[in-house]
């Protein structure tokens, strides 16, 4: 009886072995988890996004920091938050909302008025949010990534992935650096494949090296954004 007991204790311990090789998942290259993330914001709705920076020299006009909501749409992306940014020497904090092209802001008056960005050279944030040339974009042009291990972003942890980034996916979104210029960055992703941090550092500024991160959150969580009336 005990022999028995022993031989079918053993074949139980095998099956096990033999099923949990068989369902392990390996883990993703490099290029694999980079890919991952670029899909994620493909089919994203929307995310909660903070823009922080250091090392920015004084008085250089651009942004520096936002925090808000952003809706994803190739035809029509949404944003509604803060910026920071400086125009001819003078800092200060923007509320501001863009639907598609259009943008409003509240520049020194309690309403929101029709924002013209290009005329102080700042970004559209919407722009951000296109889930092919937004926030992706600096995704899909990272080139040698690797691994380097994992780390907390807030509540989540993530795997690591450091790279070269050249510099005009950069301009085109950020409205910073000559867009000829090559960044190092890091990516923080989830094993679920979502991106939860990107680090650039490099020629932001001309003579200068900054460090610009944007954190995203909230993937999907319903949000409502409004042109003001």
């Amino acid at each position: 009886m005990l022999r028995r007991r022993f031989a079918v204790t053993l074949l139980g311990l095998a099956l096990v072995a033999g099923c949990s090789s068989t369902e392990h998942t390996p883990e993703k290259t490099p290029a694999e988890a980079l890919a991952a993330a670029r899909a994620s914001l493909a089919k994203a709705t929307s995310v909660h996004l903070v823009l922080a920076s250091t090392e920015v020299p004084a008085g250089q006009n651009g942004v520096t920091a936002g925090d808000g909501d952003g809706e994803f749409s190739a035809t029509e992306a949404k944003f509604a938050g803060t910026i920071t940014g400086t125009v001819n020497g003078l800092t200060g904090n923007i509320a501001i909302i863009c639907v598609g092209d259009q943008a409003w802001w509240k520049l020194f008056t309690p309403d929101y008025t029709p924002a013209d960005l290009a005329s102080v050279n700042a970004p559209n944030p919407c722009t951000l949010f296109h889930p092919e040339t937004g926030i992706a974009s600096l995704v899909a042009a990272t080139t040698d990534p690797v691994a380097k291990g994992q780390t907390r972003s807030g509540k989540d942890v993530v795997t690591s992935y450091a790279g070269k980034l050249p510099g005009a996916p950069i301009s085109e979104l950020l409205h910073l650096g000559d867009g000829t210029g090559t960044y190092d960055v890091t990516f923080g992703i989830t094993d679920a494949g979502e991106l939860r941090q990107a680090t650039m550092t490099g020629p932001f500024f001309a003579g200068a090296t900054s460090t610009y991160t944007l954190t995203l959150s909230n993937y999907g969580k319903a949000v409502t954004i409004t042109a003001p009336q």
